[in-house]
């Protein structure tokens, strides 16, 4: 992986647009939709149509620009079937100059981390209301991934959120079990100690 670069050098950087939510025929990503999944969620709001080069095309990265975390994902236009989709104002929408030569996931996992978070914070602007500002996030440095790094990069990442994944599993059934034995040990005293059927 190179040294790092401002996000302009290597991405065009830009706000989406408003949404007009009285129609449906297209969908509109907001700052809830985008975050803690590496792709967006395919359950979004509908919209009305807007203009074709305001459109989200295969590989945008995108990023919350309000609130205490700027979450990152990535739009894939197959899992749509078609239907137009627009990033809503307070998202911003990271297009890379050379999506061959840099994973757009990679770039998307590594504004996920913490630690990348904790320098976002420090652009954030508000005292209550948080907001990114998008010439901040244009100057934003960040690594050049080169292919092989991106590759090996998002494998890591993929075996991360699988490895949390099945520790909520495991945390979800130890609670399951316990709250049964519980419950079972509560019907057992019910009957009061010493109490002969």
């Amino acid at each position: 992986m190179a040294k790092n670069c401002p996000l302009d050098s290597i991405a065009s950087i830009n706000s989406g647009i408003a949404v007009d939510r009285s129609g449906g025929g297209a969908l509109a990503v907001v700052v809830g939709d985008v975050g803690a999944k590496v792709l967006i969620d395919t359950e979004l709001g509908e919209v009305a149509l807007a203009g074709d080069d305001a459109g989200l095309k295969d590989s945008d990265i995108l990023i919350s620009l309000r609130g205490k975390r700027n979450g990152s994902s990535v739009f894939k236009s197959a899992r749509f079937e078609g239907r137009p989709v627009y990033a809503s104002l307070d998202v911003a929408v990271i297009r890379l100059r050379h999506p061959d030569q840099m994973n757009a996931l990679a770039l998307s996992f590594w504004f996920n981390l913490e630690s990348t978070q904790r320098l976002l914070s420090v652009h954030r602007v508000g005292s209550h209301a948080f907001r990114l500002p998008l010439p901040a996030l244009r100057k934003f440095q960040v690594p050049h991934f080169t292919p092989h790094s991106s590759d090996l990069f998002v494998r890591a990442g993929v075996a991360g959120r699988q490895a949390m994944k099945l520790e909520r599993e495991i945390t979800d059934r130890r609670e399951i079990v316990f709250e049964e034995m519980m419950t079972q040990a509560a019907a057992q005293f019910a009957g009061g100690a010493g109490r002969e059927d």
